[in-house]
């Protein structure tokens, strides 16, 4: 059982979403370093989902839809300012005169932590998935209560993502080297990062239910 479970994650990490896309454009934009800055603080946000589904309190939300609705709005426009912050830089790139005002952003690694943890906090359709995949997995007649399996099995959860999130990290950020030096290709660069926020924009304001 352990194994599906560990396979079923794995499979749902890989699936293309908001948290990964985000990651690879900042990978494309700044670099691997602060895309794993970003990526861990999108695993410690999963992991805050996680104790609030083993607390209970995320039935709370799932009884109010239009909690919900709110968290949702508020990701999607979160986003939103980050892909026009994107955009604007893009277009400061195309603008440059040399390669050396191209360099990636430095220094704010915890803000970029929080920013990762914002983004997946924001994101209700997480703790949707919880709800609808842990219970799955734990069993009622262990040893272990039902709350300890829930945080064990979502703990493994989030323990699984850098597995994948750092060779898709080390591969945008290997593209992205290749690139540097190049001021028109580094500016697109960056307006293909935007462009992957936008589009995450997009993704997140289609699946906004308002009830």
């Amino acid at each position: 059982m352990l194994t599906t479970y560990i396979i079923g994650s794995l499979a749902l990490i890989v699936k293309p979403g908001p948290d990964l896309t985000c990651t690879i454009a900042t990978a494309l934009s700044d670099g691997k370093a602060r895309a794993a800055t970003l990526m861990l603080g999108l695993v410690a946000g999963c992991w805050l989902w996680i104790l609030l589904l083993t607390a209970g309190v995320a039935s709370f939300f799932t009884a109010h839809p239009a909690t919900m609705s709110a968290i949702q709005i508020a990701g999607a426009a979160y986003i939103a300012y980050l892909a026009y912050g994107a955009f604007a830089d893009a277009i400061r790139s195309f603008r440059a005169a040399s390669p050396d005002a191209l360099r990636p952003a430095s220094g704010r690694g915890f803000r970029l932590f929080l920013r990762g943890i914002a983004m997946s906090m924001s994101n209700p359709l997480t703790i949707l998935f919880f709800l609808a995949f842990l219970p799955s997995f734990t069993h009622p007649d262990s040893t272990l209560a039902p709350a300890v399996q829930t945080l064990l099995l979502g703990t493994l959860f989030c323990a699984l993502v850098p597995f994948i999130y750092l060779p898709a990290i080390v591969a945008a950020d290997f593209f992205r080297a290749k690139l540097v030096g190049s001021v028109k290709a580094t500016a697109t660069l960056k307006l293909v990062s935007a462009l992957m926020l936008a589009a995450v924009v997009v993704v997140l304001a289609a699946n906004i239910s308002f009830q």
